[in-house]
């Protein structure tokens, strides 16, 4: 970790990107009991989906979709909309519950228990650099009340293509009038944060967030 830290180029760093799910917090074992919900939801108002569907069905669903390769399904919220969507049409559902279940599911991702250090990183680089969170999902940082601690939250689908797409960082750096190297992305994934960060040509930084302590170490010290 110490040798990652040393690898970057500090002195140029003026933004600093992250990634959410798995970097900032755990996130293990969420989207599992959140897609539970929603399909339990489902099944609760509309009996015959909870006949036709189990959570892996549900998930070929949205497998599905995104084969398909259409820009405005990278933005998880409309996905996860599309996916409700189609299970209720093919029920013979009522389509009007598609927002209440997926407010079910969105409540549920806000169920997080964010680590004290996180807050103690993020307020501790806020005072020295500009930060943004740059993610596939679609967290609510206001209901996890980390919203303040950035600029603003890109999301992949509605401020660009999703990671590994260098396409949100490009537009980081266009809006924030900087150099490619002038922008650090953290993330936990090499498949889609590290090489979004390539492509960007950006400086990059790949953490879990066990990680997290002694990222603090290495900005407090």
């Amino acid at each position: 970790m110490t040798e990652k830290l040393r690898e970057i180029d500090w002195q140029k760093v003026k933004v600093i990107s992250f990634d959410l799910d798995d970097t900032l917090w755990d996130n293990q074992g969420v989207i599992e009991k959140c897609e539970q919900d929603l399909l339990d939801f489902l099944a609760k108002e509309h009996p015959p989906i909870g006949k036709q569907f189990n959570v892996e069905a549900m998930q070929a669903i949205s497998k599905k979709l995104l084969e398909e390769d259409r820009p405005e399904l990278d933005n998880m919220t409309l996905l996860r909309k599309e996916m409700i969507h189609q299970m209720l049409e093919q029920t013979g559902g009522d389509l009007a519950l598609i927002n209440p279940a997926f407010a079910v599911f969105y409540g549920c991702r806000s169920n997080i228990k964010i680590p004290q250090l996180t807050h103690d990183l993020l307020s501790a680089l806020k005072s020295k650099y500009s930060l943004f969170a740059t993610s596939n999902g679609n967290s609510n940082l206001s209901a996890l009340g980390l919203m303040d601690y950035f600029e603003q939250h890109f999301i992949a689908g509605i401020h660009g293509r999703a990671k590994p797409s260098p396409e949100m960082l490009h537009n980081i750096c266009e809006l924030k009038n900087i150099e490619p190297q002038q922008l650090l992305h953290i993330g936990d994934s090499y498949d889609t944060d590290i090489k979004s960060s390539i492509a960007a040509n950006c400086q990059h930084l790949e953490i879990h967030v066990k990680d997290i302590g002694k990222l603090y170490e290495w900005v407090v010290g």
